[in-house]
């Protein structure tokens, strides 16, 4: 056992070790190449096996430090073409990333590719023109690793405008995605559009989406075809210190997406059973989080989500019949992660949560609380410097209703019928 997860550990470290290298920009007339990239590794064990997540049944996020029992990697390539001004004409983005649960031995496996784009810029306005697989403008909370816009990621091809100047008011995006479910025909798509950074005030601005879905018909799955949009905006604060983002979408039918890791369709069906009617269903998501960060000696990251899902129909008995005419669950979470800095190289980190859900569907209703202590050695100051090696110890409590489903995992089934934990270990997470 330890000797694959030192495999892992040093498959993953290898990658960032490469990336690192090439890091620098390589500069050939008119020609750049450069890459960027992303890894967390590490080890831990929880209650004296394999380290668990602890994560509440039916949840989209979880609060992250102390609580990753995974390994995952990101290297991306960048190569631009420049005019003799220094103008980025074209690029081309090539990104490949590797996921690898504790315990799991897929280590072997080639990395799959999370990105492959080309995009040329300066066509309009300073619009850029894209088209290919991509991130496209992400958005999450970093402390729960939760992407509440993320329409594009795993998609079959996309294309699309960005950063058209409006003038003295902010840039318009428009994309249209592709994807494509299991080995049939059936695929959506996905209209995004963005009006971003309207001024508001000298600190704060306001950002606009609105989408419009359409998913395919499947013979296999027997679903038919449906339709769907989303519509809301986040506005932004900056001053000083401080940031904050406060976010309200509203998403209906085939805009609910799967989870928050993907632009895909929610999955209507689980075997025989109908999980949704996409023609009902619907989402509503309130996001507000703050960071304070000083840089000297102190830094805060502050968080509260909240979700309303309504999954379009009733709630039926063990013999299928209908005994009401609503389905829906509740996600509610606050929590926040403190540093205190003893100097540039080292911090004491702080972070508490607790996570609440009520499935009327399943009949789950509880919380979970969790709490994770880390000496922090860090490069730099900066809530968000990376690189930094984290020593940690977790203790999670949940309530009784999550036992069986809460603090397990494949390799680890000692939490079985507990209602806390103990994690301890050590985990690198770096980006450049």
């Amino acid at each position: 056992m330890k000797k694959r997860t030192l495999a892992r550990s040093g498959y993953l470290f290898f990658l960032a070790t490469g990336s690192l290298l090439y890091a620098q920009k390589i500069n050939f007339k008119s020609h750049e190449l450069s890459s960027n990239g992303y890894l967390r590794t590490g080890f831990g064990w929880t209650e004296g096996g394999q380290m668990v997540n602890f994560i509440t049944p039916d949840n989209v996020h979880k609060f992250r430090m102390g609580n990753e029992a995974n390994h995952y990697a990101e290297f991306q390539f960048n190569y631009r073409y420049k005019n003799k001004d220094s103008v980025n004409l074209y690029e081309v983005t090539y990104m490949m990333s590797k996921y690898i649960p504790f315990g799991g031995d897929n280590y072997k496996q080639f990395p799959e590719t999370a990105q492959l784009y080309g995009k040329i810029n300066k066509v309009v306005k300073n619009a850029s023109i894209w088209i290919g697989k991509r991130y496209y403008d992400r958005r999450n909370v970093e402390m729960l690793d939760y992407f509440w816009i993320n329409s594009a990621q795993n998609s079959q091809l996309g294309i699309g405008l960005e950063n058209y100047q409006v003038k003295n008011s902010g840039t318009l995006n428009l994309a249209v995605m592709r994807f494509k479910y299991g080995n049939n025909d059936a695929h959506s798509y996905v209209t995004d559009f963005r009006y971003l950074d309207i001024p508001v005030s000298e600190h704060s601005k306001l950002n606009l989406l609105g989408q419009y879905s359409v998913k395919t018909q499947n013979d296999i799955t027997n679903t038919p075809r449906s339709t769907g949009y989303a519509v809301g905006g986040w506005w932004t604060y900056s001053q000083k210190n401080i940031t904050n983002t406060s976010t309200v979408i509203f998403r209906k039918g085939s805009s609910i997406t799967d989870n928050t890791y993907t632009g895909k369709t929610i999955t209507e069906n689980a075997g025989d059973k109908i999980m949704y009617n996409l023609d009902r269903a619907n989402s509503f998501d309130v996001i507000n989080n703050f960071v304070y960060d000083d840089k000297r000696k102190h830094a805060v990251q502050a968080s509260l989500t909240y979700q309303y899902r309504d999954f379009g129909i009733g709630n039926t008995d063990n013999n299928g019949i209908i005994i009401d005419d609503k389905a829906s669950r509740n996600l509610f979470s606050v929590g926040f992660r403190y540093l205190y800095y003893i100097n540039k190289h080292f911090n004491l980190a702080l972070e508490a949560g607790n996570d609440y859900v009520k499935n009327n569907r399943s009949g789950v209703e509880g919380s979970l609380q969790k709490v994770t202590f880390s000496p922090q050695i860090s490069w730099d100051y900066g809530y968000y410097s990376r690189p930094v090696l984290r020593p940690f110890v977790t203790y999670a409590h949940w309530s009784d209703s999550f036992k069986g489903t809460t603090g397990m995992s494949d390799f680890n089934t000692r939490l079985i019928s507990k209602n806390n934990g103990f994690s301890f270990g050590l985990q690198l997470e770096v980006w450049w």
